[in-house]
């Protein structure tokens, strides 16, 4: 499992919030979502929650760090608790701001590996195609809001689905 493996761990997120992040109730909706859309045969959805929450441990390994970049959107599945852990660092890329890099798709980086998932599979690059990412995370961060700015745009969001 590289997330077990891997010291720095980056999640860029577009749509959904990152496994690592994931409440059991989002985590068997997104699950049961894939099963029914890619015809899986996952008999024991509520097993493969267990093993997501499980693995949410990591969180709480001082020796790894953490990095989760998010578009505004995502914001609305309840995120509020991941700000403020010392070991991980989370940024929100607001609505409206323009980007320094126009993102195609969601990433995972692994220390020096990066994953893209998509709808028919993922695709794992190393060596120079990863460090493409490694500058795209890195240029998204320049334009992401964190620590507190990014707690204000939690609690704002909150507020608006409240309203």
């Amino acid at each position: 499992m590289l997330v077990a493996e891997s010291r720095v761990i980056r999640h860029f997120e577009t749509v959904y919030v990152a496994g690592l992040l994931e409440t059991a109730d989002y985590a068997r909706r997104v699950l049961a979502e894939m099963v029914e859309l890619h015809n899986l045969d996952i008999a024991d959805v509520d097993a493969a929650v267990a093993t997501r929450m499980q693995r949410q441990q990591l969180l709480y390994d001082t020796s790894k760090r953490f990095e989760f970049l998010l578009a505004e959107p995502v914001l609305r599945w309840l995120l509020q608790t991941v700000v403020g852990v010392p070991n991980i660092r989370f940024g929100i890329l607001p609505l409206g701001v323009p980007l320094a890099t126009t993102p195609q798709n969601s990433f995972q980086m692994y220390d020096d590996v990066a994953i893209v998932e998509t709808f028919v599979g993922e695709t794992t690059y190393r060596d120079d195609e990863a460090a493409t990412y490694t500058r795209a995370i890195e240029r998204l961060w320049n334009d992401a809001v964190t620590g507190e700015g990014a707690r204000r745009l939690i609690v704002r969001a909150a507020q608006e689905l409240q309203s």
